[in-house]
This record gives C-alpha cells, structure tokens and sequence, in this order.
C-alpha cells in the first residue's frame, strides 16, 4: 500500500471514528488559540481547527477558551478536522470552473454557512452581489436589518450573506444580509441579559422618544424611561430635557425576563432637591414660580427645580372668593407665592398666591390709620387736658 493512499485511509478512519461527516453542523468548545488556528473539542478524538481569522471582529477575537461556538465540518487533514463558521475567501477553493463554485455554494446551503460577497451594483429591488465570481440577489430589504433609504452606501462592500434560495445550477442565488444581522443581534440579547440584575447602573443611549417615556439601547437590547424616572420636575413630555442619539446613565428600576421588559430610571442617580427645599425654606418665604398644571381645586406651581407646592383656590385672591382657579392662572403663567406650609414627611407644600395690589392697599390703609391716630395724639398734646382747661378759665375769673 503507498503512503498516500496510506495517510487517506488514516485520515478517513478518525473521521469515521468520530461519527462526524464532512458539512455537518456541530457545537464544539474552544480548547486553546493559535496565532492562526482556533482549537476544538468537537466531542471526538479527532481535533477541530478553524481559522482564527473567522472568529473575529474588527480585528478583536469575539471568543476565549471554554466557550461554546457552532461550526460546519468542511475537511479532514493530518488526523484533525478542518472546521468553518462561513465559506469565506480562504475556505474556497478557487477555480474558474462555474459548476465547482457553484457546488461548494450548494454544500454551504445545506450545512447553512454563511458566504462572504461584494456588493458589485444597484438594479431594480436590490442589489448584485458577487461571491466568488457567482452573481447572486440581495433584496433591498434584507441588506440591513432596518430600512434601507441610502443604497449606493452599501456598493463596493463586502459583507457575509446567508444563502435563502439556490436554484437552477446557481443561476438563481438569492441572499439575505438581514438574516445573520438579526440572529448576531438576539445571541447580543441574550448575552446582555445574562449580566443584567435590578440596581445596576448601565450606559446607554435614547433610541427613541414617546410621550409616555424614552427607549434606551443597552447594547443589544431596550429599556423604558417612563417620563416620571426621568427628572425631579414633572415634564409634559420627555422631549424638554431628552434628545434621540443622547448619551444616558441610567439604572435598572426592575427586570422581567419572561415578557424582555426592562424598567429604567434616570433620576435615582439625581440629586434630590427636596432635601435642599426643606433645609433651606421656612413659613413665609416668597417665591417666583411657574404654574405646571391646573385643577378645579387650584394650581401647582413650580417654585425649584423639582419642587411644586398647592395654591388652593381659596388661597387665590385675597379678599374674594374663586370658583374656578382658569379665571385667575394660566399653565405657563409666572406667578408671586408664598409659603403656608412644608410637610416633609408627604412632601408637600402649600401655597398662597402674593397679592401686590391687596397688600398694597393693606399697608396704605394701616399707614392711613397710623397717621390719623398721630394726628389725634398730637392734637389732644397741644390742648392739654380737660383740667388744664378748666384751670386756665378759673384762673382767668
């Protein structure tokens, strides 16, 4: 027997031994990292090689030793199993014959590998893509996994495609980008969710703005700042201090894994301005404040960052009876209040509204009363007393 066909037989005997065939889909477990190669336990005595190249991103290998990852077997060489996670460049064997490329495109869309490919041109609903010198169709909709208005930015690109349909000896390739975007983005999922636990202060940023609260992307995942976790103040929509694309710290309020429901707050990591309030304010302190909201039964009315206090109807005008507060204040309205009263324990603050033209009047009229009763003193003095008026006409006799 010669040694080639020798080492054929030694190398189809660990295959068979492993009970693996060549374009099966196996887990294996990452067992050591080379310059070049990843190493995996595939479950067998023969060990798996992957290019090390296959395994990272932007340069950053995306596993260590002890993680689990899927591979497809693609060859058996020197007693180890030559494994891919894709048919990339380097797992293809470039030949000018169509039917080959076309037959390794068919073994990577059975074992559901996925393909690398140059966007080579726009063209009716989608995109001309090149894999190897095989022409293949991207629908616009599954070049990316959120709608697609700029498509020029994607010609002269080189992305990894999944193969969705492969008919007529490869003169009918249709491919999806979407769908490896979609699953990378649920293993993202699944993977933050794991570190997630209630209390934990994460980086985020705002996705999106509603009028009941902001979405924040985690990293793979939302969360929802409902409007009342987002400040101290009460806002009439969460647009008045958040912006789409703004950069959040925020903390995670409560977690339901079952339904993916994620409930975060921003101003638990806010500074209270109550405490600052009610160290700081007493009975009587006059404040400038802003009506937020009005009710039948008076107004409310901001007077610190955070902090709204009651001007009851009845503490509306002085001297006058109100029945309905819209006839006085105005949401937005600039008034002049003063405190009646600070409840630290409801953390409530009720308010009067300041009278200017009523205290005014007040003060005339008790100058007016001060200076009658002045002239009153000052009159009687100079008369002197009934007795002295009596004794100077005795006198005078």
């Amino acid at each position: 027997m010669s040694e080639d066909n020798f080492e054929q037989l030694l190398n189809d005997s660990f295959a068979v031994d492993a009970g693996i065939s060549l374009g099966e889909k196996v887990l294996a477990t990452v067992v050591s990292i080379g310059a070049e190669y990843v190493f995996l336990d595939l479950g067998t005595r023969s060990e798996g090689m992957v290019q090390r190249d296959e395994l990272e991103k932007n340069g950053e290998l995306t596993v260590k030793v002890g993680d689990e990852i899927e591979v497809v077997t693609s060859a058996s060489k020197d007693g180890a199993i030559i494994c891919a996670t894709r048919l990339g460049q380097g797992s293809v064997e470039r030949t000018d014959d169509t039917a080959a490329l076309v037959a390794q495109l068919q073994d990577a869309y059975d074992a559901g590998l996925s393909v690398e490919g140059k966007v080579k041109e726009t063209n009716k609903g989608g995109f001309n893509v090149d894999i190897f010198g095989v022409r293949a169709f991207c629908p616009i909709s599954q070049i990316d996994i959120t709608y697609c208005d700029t498509p020029d930015e994607h010609v002269g690109r080189t992305y990894e495609f999944a193969i969705t349909k492969l008919e007529n000896d490869g003169r009918n390739v249709v491919v999806s980008r979407r769908v490896l975007l979609q699953k990378a983005a649920e293993l993202e999922k699944q993977r933050v969710w794991e570190t997630l636990c209630v209390g934990q202060v994460m980086d985020g940023t705002v996705s999106s703005l509603q009028p009941y609260g902001a979405f924040v992307n985690l990293g793979g995942i939302e969360g929802l700042l409902h409007i009342s976790e987002i400040s101290h103040s009460r806002l009439q929509h969460p647009e008045e201090v958040l912006e789409k694309g703004q950069a959040l710290r925020v903390q995670i309020k409560e977690l339901n894994p079952e339904k993916k429901k994620i409930s975060l707050s921003l101003k638990s990591l806010l500074d209270d301005p109550w405490d600052e309030f009610v160290a700081t304010t007493t009975t009587g302190t006059v404040f400038n404040g802003k009506v937020m909201k009005i009710a039948d039964f008076g107004a409310f009315v901001e007077v610190a960052s955070g902090i709204q206090g009651l001007v009851h109807v009845s503490q509306m005008k002085k001297g006058s009876h109100v029945s309905n507060p819209r006839a006085v204040v105005s949401v937005g309205q600039q008034v002049e209040v003063r405190v009646l009263e600070v409840d630290p324990q409801s953390r409530r603050v009720s308010l009067a509204m300041v009278d200017r033209d009523a205290e005014q009047e007040q003060e005339n009229a008790e100058a007016f009363r001060a200076s009658s009763r002045k002239s009153q003193s000052d009159s009687s003095a100079s008369m002197g007393t009934l007795g002295d008026l009596l004794g100077n006409r005795l006198g005078k006799k």
